[in-house]
């Protein structure tokens, strides 16, 4: 039997699509939109992304904590299906980047019809993009990384 690719394990469990991953994007969205909308003087208009990144390390990191029993039964089934701890933290990575950029939108469309410079929109971008995939991955990597991890996929 041959093993399936990891392009569909990946990529299909990249979507966000569970309560805790909403509510970060809710939460993010919230201080994105108040930024947005803040009366901030035109000087301190490039200072708010930055401000709000502050806002996207511990809220994706908390969304990936919350379901932790689940998702660790979850990656033992990838892993029983063939799939490798890299894979799982790529998806990880990919489902924490899409729940910063959605929840920031309107913060980039904001930046992106007030500039006239693309390297002012690509920066934050990327940044919110590897802020947000990284801190979503984190837990996961020291998850998959723990013996109780090695234990459960033994047995």
């Amino acid at each position: 039997m041959e093993k399936p690719s990891w392009t569909p394990i990946v990529l299909s469990g990249a979507i966000p699509r569970e309560a805790t991953d909403l509510l970060a994007i809710l939460v993010m969205g919230i201080v994105a939109l108040e930024a947005s909308l803040a009366t901030i003087g035109p000087a301190a208009f490039n200072s708010r992304i930055w401000l709000s990144l502050l806002v996207v390390p511990p809220t994706c990191a908390l969304a990936s904590v919350s379901t932790t029993t689940r998702r660790t039964r979850e990656e033992l089934a990838l892993f029983a299906y063939g799939g490798s701890s890299w894979q799982i933290l790529l998806r990880y990575f990919f489902r924490g980047a899409i729940i910063a950029l959605v929840a920031f939108s309107p913060i980039i469309l904001q930046v992106f019809l007030a500039t006239t410079s693309l390297f002012e929109l690509i920066v934050p971008v990327i940044v919110l993009f590897l802020a947000g995939g990284l801190f979503y991955s984190l837990p996961s990597l020291r998850r998959l990384q723990s013996s109780s991890f090695v234990e459960n996929y033994k047995s």
